[in-house]
This record gives C-alpha cells, structure tokens and sequence, in this order.
C-alpha cells in the first residue's frame, strides 16, 4: 500500500514537472516618433536619412524614429550637402539648406582629319552621332583641324594653314584621322566605343572654370565674347593657362566631293582662332570675380554665317590638359 501510494506520487510530480506554461510575449520597445520639416533654396533635391533614400524632394516633411541621423540632400548640377539630426518625440524639426550649385563639365573633341582619308568619314560620322544623338553641345563640342595628307589641297587646310600646322605641331600628330579628348585622351578614332569612354571619363571630372560664350554679327564682321570665371585654382601654374576660341563653321556642303574619300558635308570646321593662334594667356586673372574677354574677326565670303560658331576652351599649354570647354551651341 505505501508503495503504491509512492508510486502514484511520484508519478503526479513527474507529469506536473513535464507542463509547460505558456511563453511571456516578449518585451517590445514602444517606438517614439517625430518629423524633420526639410527645405532648400532649390526645389526638388533628394532627401536621403543614413543613406537610405526617402522618396521625399525638397520641401517636405518626413517622419523618423526618435535618434540622431545623418540627412542628406542631392540635385543634379549640385553639391550634395549633409546636416546631422536629431528626432525628437512627437517634434518638428526644421532643416534649411543652401546647395551651391556645380558648374557642369564640358568636354572637348579635337579631330585631325583629311578630305581624302578614307577612314575619316567613319570617324567623322561618330564624331557627329555622340554630339547629336548621345551626349548634345553641352557635355561635347569639337574642333575639326584639317591636315595636309594625304591630300595637300585640302580646302579646309589651305583657307587656314598656319593654324592647323600649329596645333598639328603641337599634338605632333602624324595619322589622319586623330581624335583628341580634352588635350590628353587619344582614344582609337574609329571606334565609337573607344571614343565614348574617353569623353566619359572627362565628364566625371570636376569643372575648375566656368565659360560663357556669346557671338554676333554686325555689317562684315564676327564678335564674340567670352565670360571665364575660376572656380577651383588651387594648384595650378597660370603662367601656363590659355583661353583659345575658335570659329568653327559647320554643315558646308559641297556638290562634289573637296577630296577623294566621297565626302561632301563637313562639320565643326576650324576657320580662325582668336585672339590669335596661340590664344589668350590667363596669367593674373582674378581668382574670384568673372573675366570678360571681347574678340572680332573679318567674316570670309566663301563662310556661310548662319553656320558660324564659337568654341572656346581652356589649356595648360605645357602640359595639354583641357581643364574646361564651352560653345555657342545651344
């Protein structure tokens, strides 16, 4: 008897030992919010908090868990500019920021190119696709400087010689054609592919000056002005910095073709450079205020005004970068 009352026992606390109760539903932290009010001097900026992007443009109000982040404003043509923030429970905080806006980059194509080399129409045809139908003249614009070979009658060469020969020399080019980007890339001139890559890598560099160039016509002859502004000196030797501006005329056609490759519609021809050949030294120009520089050449019979233009660039002579390009494209 006592053992089987034992027995029972021990079998009631073992089964009483084997129930489970049900789990406490864990703490939660209550989540506390409050709203950040983000204004610019500029609509439509990005509003990113710790790098997430919000989907919110400026001006807007966001919403946030209680803490301290990082928020952060993006446009296009803009500086990205970052305050830090603190949420507070059921709070507007109110941010302003001032963006400074960026002046973009345009790069320049210089060609070396013959009326009858042969491989010149394929490199020109790419030159005039990624202006028109890829990047437009206000990323890329071009200089087309004719060579002496393998015809030495080129038209375009002989209306011009003394600077082509200049700027041949100074490239020291030797092959027809030859594509320049920004005075250092020399990409494969009949591979769009090769060319593109070059003109993007320029893109992403950061303008150090700013152009203006405005043109007009008065009676015989051609004015042009250019605006130049410093934005980033730092480092640089301006006893070596040129402004060079071209006039360019661009769509001439002919009834048959100048030379023997077939080609009968030339674009972005040089026909003078301004002030002179060797351009405009940029050796005292103030670091902080505009520079305007006013120029006027005789306007020839055989150029077709309405197809007149400028470009206008700027180079360190010795060491041949194109820190900044611009035209009066529009």
């Amino acid at each position: 008897m006592g053992k089987t009352f034992l027995s029972f026992v021990t079998a009631l606390l073992l089964l009483s030992s084997c129930k489970t109760n049900p789990p406490n539903a864990p703490s939660l932290p209550t989540l506390e919010f409050g709203k950040i009010f983000v204004t610019a001097n500029v609509d439509g900026a990005k509003i990113y908090l710790n790098d997430i992007n919000t989907g919110h443009v400026t001006p807007d109000t966001i919403e946030a868990a209680t803490g301290t982040y990082e928020l952060r404003l993006e446009k296009e043509n803009y500086l990205t500019s970052v305050q830090m923030v603190e949420v507070l429970k059921d709070s507007v905080v109110e941010l302003t920021f001032s963006l400074e806006e960026t002046v973009p980059r345009v790069v320049l194509l210089e060609d070396f190119a013959n009326v009858s080399c042969l491989p010149c129409v394929q490199s020109n045809k790419i030159t005039e696709s990624l202006i028109n139908n890829t990047y437009g003249h206000s990323k890329l614009v071009a200089v087309k400087y004719p060579t002496n070979w393998p015809s030495p009658i080129d038209p375009f060469y002989l209306a011009n010689s003394e600077a082509c020969d200049l700027r041949i020399s100074y490239y020291n080019i030797s092959v027809a054609p030859t594509i320049i980007i920004d005075g250092t890339q020399r990409p494969i001139s009949t591979d769009s592919i090769s060319i593109k890559e070059a003109v993007d890598q320029q893109l992403q560099q950061t303008s150090r000056f700013s152009l203006e160039v405005s043109d007009s016509i008065a009676g015989s002859n051609y004015f042009i002005t250019v605006t130049v502004k410093v934005l980033d000196g730092s480092g640089l030797d301006f006893s070596n910095i040129v402004l060079h501006s071209v006039v360019t005329e661009t769509e001439i056609e002919f009834t048959t073709p100048p030379g023997s490759n077939g080609e009968t519609k030339f674009y972005d021809v040089m026909r003078v450079m301004l002030p002179t050949n060797a351009g405009e030294s940029l050796n005292g120009i103030s670091q902080t205020e505009e520079v305007v520089y006013q120029w006027q050449t005789s306007i020839n019979p055989i150029w077709n005004v309405n197809n007149l233009n400028t470009v206008a660039f700027i180079q360190d002579v010795a060491t041949k970068v194109v820190y900044q390009a611009g035209s009066t494209f529009e």
